[in-house]
This record gives C-alpha cells, sequence and structure tokens, in this order.
C-alpha cells in the first residue's frame, strides 16, 4: 500500500517536472524569435537577480512547512501553526526587499539595462514567485502531491499562453511586455491554486511561539547553505568566462543546462520522500527508514545504468538536438552524467538527513561544495579548459555524499531508533 502512494506521487510528479521542462522549452523558443539578442541577454540577467533575491530571501525556509507542517498534519490534519510560523518569517522578508529593490532600483536596472520603471516588474515578481514556491510547499505537507506537482506547470501553461499573443500579434512586441507577462502568468497561477486551495488547513489562525521557534530552528541553516547552492550552479560559467571565450561559455552552458534539467527530475526522489520520512519519524516508523536505507544499492544500480545509456548516445542526442556546434560540449556532458551519480545518492539520502533535523549539517556540506568548486574551477579551467569545470563539479558532488554518508553513519542509533530522539 505504500509503495503504491509512492508510485502514485511519483507518476504525478514526474508528469508536472517533464510538462514544465517542455513547456518551458517552447516558451524559450517564443522568446528567441520575438527578442533581440540584447533583449534576451537582459531577459537572462532579470531573471538571474530574482532568484538571487528568493535564494537569499525566500527559498530557505521554505521547506520549514514540509518538515514541520507534516509533522503537524499527521497528528491534527491542519497545518494552521506551522503556516502562520512561518508567515512570520515570509512577511518581514517581502518587506525588507521591497526596500531593498526600491532603494537600489537605479542600480538594479541599469545593470540590467532596463528603464528604471520596471524595477516594479522585478519587485513583483519576486513576490508572486516566492507566494507560488510556498503553495507547493503548503500542499506537499497536507499530503496533497499531486496538487503540488502541477503549481509550477500551471504558470508556465499560462506563460506559454501569454507569449502565443504576442507571437501572434495581438501584443506589441517588446521586453517591457515580456516582463509584465510573466507576472500575469505568475498571478493567473496563485488565483487558480487559492481557487481550489482548502483553507480550513490553514484556519483558524494561530501564533505558538514554539512552533516559530521550529520553524526558525530548521530554517537558519539554510540561510547559510543555500548561497552555496548558488555559487555551485554559476561558478562555473563565471570562471570559464574569465579564462576563455563567450563561445566557450556558451558550449559548456549546453552541456551544464542538459545536467541541470537531469537534476530536477531527481528532486523528484527528495520531493517524495521528504513528508514521507516525517511521517515515519512522527509515527516512530523507524523500520520503514531503516528499509529505505537499505534499498540505496538498487536504486543506485538502476540510475547507473540510465547514465551508462547517457554517456553512450550523448555524442549522438546533443548535435541533435543543439546542432554539430555544440559537439565540443559532448565529454563535458558526460562528466556531468558522472556526477548526476553522486548527486542522485546525496538526494536520495537527504530527506532522512533533514527529517531528523540534521539541517545544519547538509548546509554545511553545501559551503564545502561550492568550496571545493571554486578551488577546482580555478585550478582546472585555465589548464584544461571547459571540462575542468565538469570535473570541478563532479569533485564536489562526490565528497558532498561522502560527508552525508558519514553523518549518516555517527547519527545511526538516532535514526533507526536505537536511542531519543533528544540525544541526537
Amino acid at each position: 500500500m505504500e509503495y503504491q502512494r509512492i508510485f502514485k506521487d511519483g507518476i504525478h510528479l514526474v508528469a508536472g517536472k517533464v510538462g514544465t521542462v517542455i513547456i518551458s522549452l517552447v516558451d524559450m523558443m517564443i522568446l528567441a524569435r520575438i527578442l533581440t539578442t540584447e533583449e534576451m541577454g537582459k531577459y537572462s540577467i532579470f531573471l538571474m537577480i530574482v532568484n538571487l533575491a528568493l535564494i537569499i530571501g525566500l527559498n530557505w525556509s521554505d521547506s520549514s512547512v514540509v518538515r514541520h507542517g507534516r509533522e503537524e498534519y499527521v497528528n491534527s490534519k491542519k497545518i494552521n501553526q506551522s503556516f502562520w510560523a512561518r508567515m512570520y518569517l515570509f512577511l518581514p522578508v517581502l518587506l525588507i526587499f521591497m526596500i531593498v529593490f526600491l532603494a537600489f532600483s537605479k542600480q538594479i536596472t541599469d545593470y540590467i539595462g532596463i528603464d528604471a520603471k520596471l524595477i516594479l516588474t522585478l519587485l513583483v515578481m519576486f513576490i508572486l514567485n516566492g507566494i507560488l514556491n510556498f503553495i507547493t510547499y503548503i500542499y506537499q505537507s497536507i499530503d496533497q502531491m499531486k496538487k503540488s506537482a502541477y503549481v509550477q506547470l500551471s504558470q508556465k501553461v499560462f506563460y506559454l499562453a501569454c507569449l502565443a499573443l504576442v507571437f501572434l500579434g495581438v501584443f506589441k512586441v517588446s521586453l517591457t511586455v515580456i516582463l509584465i507577462l510573466i507576472n500575469i502568468s505568475f498571478l493567473l497561477s496563485i488565483l487558480l491554486n487559492l481557487f481550489i486551495f482548502d483553507f480550513s488547513k490553514i484556519f483558524p489562525y494561530t501564533f505558538n511561539k514554539e512552533y516559530f521557534k521550529k520553524i526558525w530552528s530548521y530554517s537558519w541553516p539554510q540561510l547559510i547553505g543555500f548561497p552555496g547552492l548558488y555559487i555551485i550552479n554559476y561558478i562555473d560559467i563565471f570562471v570559464i568566462k574569465k579564462y576563455m571565450t563567450l563561445q566557450d561559455v556558451g558550449v559548456y552552458s549546453v552541456a551544464y543546462n542538459a545536467f541541470t534539467n537531469i537534476t530536477m527530475f531527481i528532486m523528484i526522489l527528495y520531493t517524495v520522500f521528504m513528508p514521507l520520512m516525517v511521517e515515519y519519524r512522527t509515527k516512530k516508523n523507524f523500520h520503514m527508514i531503516n528499509k529505505h536505507i537499505k534499498k540505496t544499492p538498487i536504486f543506485l544500480v538502476c540510475w547507473v545504468a540510465i547514465v551508462s545509456v547517457g554517456i553512450l548516445v550523448s555524442r549522438y542526442i546533443i548535435p541533435l538536438i543543439f546542432s554539430t556546434k555544440y559537439v565540443a560540449s559532448v565529454s563535458s556532458f558526460n562528466v556531468l552524467l558522472i556526477a548526476s551519480i553522486f548527486y542522485f545518492i546525496s538526494i536520495y539520502l537527504l530527506p532522512i538527513v533533514n527529517a531528523f533535523d540534521l539541517i545544519i549539517y547538509s548546509q554545511i556540506f553545501n559551503l564545502i561544495k561550492a568550496g571545493v568548486n571554486i578551488v577546482g574551477d580555478f585550478m582546472l579551467v585555465p589548464k584544461i579548459g571547459i571540462i575542468g569545470a565538469a570535473y570541478s563539479t563532479l569533485a564536489s558532488y562526490a565528497i558532498g555524499l561522502a560527508l552525508t554518508i558519514v553523518l549518516l553513519i555517527i547519527k545511526r542509533k538516532t535514526i533507526l531508533g536505537e536511542k531519543p530522539q533528544n540525544e541526537n
């Protein structure tokens, strides 16, 4: 019965992720045709700043509502205490970033290369994107994985519809219009999800000081570690641009973007298993956690088989999809595919780490991984080119997995329920 539940959740999450990736690709194809190269550059920088603000401002506390909300839901079928406790972190951060964006609006818009008035589009997108992410995690905390799987997809669908209107000439083609339309797509998705949401799960309003402490204790380590993830995602491009050419940046970007899409699918493991690990811990079903750990080799063998096939066909698939101009990215992509093996197992085990409130360790590991990636890039890229960046990423994920395994061995008695949990 438990495996049927996992399978059904996984099917919806895969469907939502596949749909999101496909529609995102179509969105980018349309944008590439209606915007100039310069406007596409400005659009990319605009999104980069929004994503940086989200990571620093909001994403670090998103998963807290899954960790403690799911625990609360198991016990009471509500999440009102954890929801409102998280809101006391969410709302002040929104206010702070509104002030920062408005205070430095000229510097930000000058850096992007857009009109100063468009700072409002950046601010609104930050707010709407943060709310939509929050909705996704709320669904996961109340055991509605099916709905959570399609939250991001709904935004992509609305955005595609908006872009289609521009492509068909209903709206004037301009970067300003595009930035307004992407905000509209987020707003429509939020309204849709609010329409179908069961508000009884988060009401009546209540402020529980203990829950706020729990939310804060779980969240603050991610404030430390999340910048490490951002560094890992962008340091390769930064170093390649510093020592090599823009053409090399473009070639490596194809390999890394393909790798990023793979990691998005791997994250489905965390999305499915994190609520379950919290539930097992809450119900003291430690034998189920032990079964999860023992199945690691099976999952590892399956993923290694997939990676092996990927390495064999990559030299044919990449030129077919991206043209022969990107043949040079194949070797880097293959190294990143090997890196995905270490990433896969890390993500498979991470729900156990976070369910037992060991999140400070995983965030410290993120910083260590970022440090390894930075050092590796500066050492290898000048000597062996873009594949050096791929090797650095491989090393960072391998070390991250090793650290996670060591942590689970040290904490194994707590995780398997062999000693009181207040001793962890």
